[in-house]
């Protein structure tokens, strides 16, 4: 095919246009090569993501008023990072786990001191879930999408334990 550009001798020869994020490619149709456990990672964050989206309304109802709005703040990026999730899980063929009707407190909350134990802990939880997710990525999209949010739900914990008096106020290795 002389003469032709690169772009109409792609579609001649049936091959699938090249990815903006530079993930690899299925077979011969568009889609990211991705792993089940790439999947399973992804929704293992997304269970993190509904736990904390539950238990931030626990820390809400038991926090300090002049916290409220730190709280709210939080809670939408809890509820955007899991909308992001369960996108990036249908664009890989799979269904998002669902949020859980209920979940179980790890103690009981009912003052400021608790609610401000409670977010922490949700914080270490969401970093765990996504530790996960960047150890089974296996394209750059999954693996930076998880790493950041790995970095702020560790550094939301930090200030959470800052905030209630938790010695040492960072975690070795959060999310592990």
């Amino acid at each position: 095919m002389r003469g032709c550009s690169d772009e109409r001798r792609r579609i001649a020869s049936g091959a699938p246009e090249p990815s903006i994020a530079g993930d690899a490619w299925r077979g011969g149709r568009a889609g990211p090569v991705v792993s089940e456990a790439e999947i399973e990672g992804l929704q293992a964050a997304l269970r993190a993501e509904h736990s904390a989206i539950w238990g931030y309304g626990i820390v809400g109802s038991s926090i300090s008023p002049e916290t409220r709005s730190v709280v709210r703040d939080i809670d939408a990026a809890h509820r955007a990072r899991r909308d992001e999730l369960a996108d990036l899980i249908r664009l890989r063929g799979s269904d998002p786990d669902p949020a859980e009707a209920n979940y179980e407190l790890p103690f009981p909350v009912g003052d400021p001191a608790g609610a401000l134990q409670l977010a922490a802990l949700l914080e270490a939880g969401v970093a765990q879930g996504y530790a996960f997710a960047v150890s089974q990525a296996t394209t750059q999209r999954a693996k930076g999408f998880a790493l950041a949010a790995l970095t702020d739900a560790a550094l939301r914990q930090t200030s959470w334990r800052q905030l209630s008096g938790v010695a040492p106020v960072t975690p070795e290795f959060p999310g592990l």
